[in-house]
């Protein structure tokens, strides 16, 4: 399936655009303790698909309509290998739908040679087996498995902690760890219940903020 769309924590402005910090746009955001906050990469958004006991692994963007530059497609062509999968997923049954989703980063993608200023990389964001989404403990176990990274954790916090965090303007934790442009803004956050919790449509209580969302 393709990557679900995440909802920014606010309403915005029709006019201007910018978030209206008095409309939260879901109820549910409101009523949660606790989110797991990671770094919003600015990149592009990739998958990867592996049916368990199958040799064949599929590389998708966001959509299957969506391209992706063929220097990237190469690289998680490289990285993302049947073997690797099998091997990370050892308990998985046979058949199951495993997806990977991440962000694909680094140079000619957006700004992303302020992350990369050479060549380009992935970071896992998301992984679900079947119909089960893993908790952030597992995903951190399925890249460390695979030889890749996640998204990098800003920590645990409520609300309010999470867009004060934002608003204090912090810096690419990325860009510092690849070498990458030391002043480089954090694009946003990206927050998800702390434990994971679903809207009753099925969806993830799940919301993104950017830096340049505010006024």
């Amino acid at each position: 399936m393709d990557y679900p769309k995440i909802e920014t924590l606010y309403d915005r402005d029709e006019k201007t655009f910018k978030v209206k910090e008095d409309q939260v746009r879901l109820p549910e955001f409101s009523n949660v303790k606790n989110w797991w906050v990671t770094e919003k990469i600015d990149g592009t958004n990739m998958r990867v698909l592996h049916e368990k006991g199958h040799e064949a692994v599929e590389i998708l963007g966001r959509t299957r309509n969506a391209q992706v530059p063929t220097f990237l497609l190469k690289y998680m062509q490289e990285t993302f290998t049947s073997e690797k999968i099998e091997q990370a997923f050892p308990d998985a049954q046979k058949n199951v739908v495993i997806e990977l989703y991440g962000e694909g980063y680094g140079a000619r993608i957006q700004k992303g040679g302020n992350y990369r200023p050479k060549d380009v990389s992935f970071r896992l964001i998301d992984v679900r087996v079947g119909d089960w989404w893993l908790e952030p403990l597992d995903i951190l176990d399925i890249a460390d498995k695979l030889g890749i990274s996640t998204v990098p954790e800003v920590g645990i916090m409520t609300l309010e902690e999470a867009v004060a965090f934002l608003k204090s303007k912090p810096t690419s934790i990325v860009a510092k760890a690849e070498g990458g442009n030391p002043q480089y803004p954090m694009e946003g956050i990206v927050a998800r219940s702390h434990p994971l919790m679903l809207r009753r449509n099925g969806e993830r209580v799940i919301w993104k903020l950017k830096q340049k969302d505010f006024p």
